[in-house]
């Protein structure tokens, strides 16, 4: 993905996706650089779409939930991240450790 050109990337992305719409890496990258530029549920969808093709990648599903989380979807993001362990992937620290101090609040 090129750093610091979200737009450029989104562009290269589309394309590609244009080309081969089974593409999951083109999808789960996608859904990244919609994710940094805060447009979670652009992020979410691509995610799912990444997922259809490919449901076996743990770190998608680390993704999908961070974005989730992202839009106070803290049991949706929960399984995410519990799928995502499940396939070997590792969600990202500072994301579940968010989910947990919400998860704190609610109770």
């Amino acid at each position: 993905m090129l750093k610091g050109e979200p737009e450029r990337a989104l562009a290269d992305l589309n394309r590609a996706i244009a080309l081969n719409r089974k593409l999951d890496e083109a999808w789960d990258n996608r859904g990244v650089v919609w994710f940094l530029k805060e447009d979670f549920a652009q992020a979410i969808a691509d995610f799912d779409e990444a997922l259809k093709l490919n449901s076996r990648q743990g770190d998608t599903y680390c993704s999908r939930g961070a974005a989730l989380l992202a839009q106070d979807k803290h049991a949706e993001a929960e399984a995410d991240f519990a799928r995502c362990r499940a396939l070997g992937g590792a969600p990202k620290p500072n994301a579940e450790k968010l989910l947990l101090e919400m998860k704190g609040r609610k109770r």
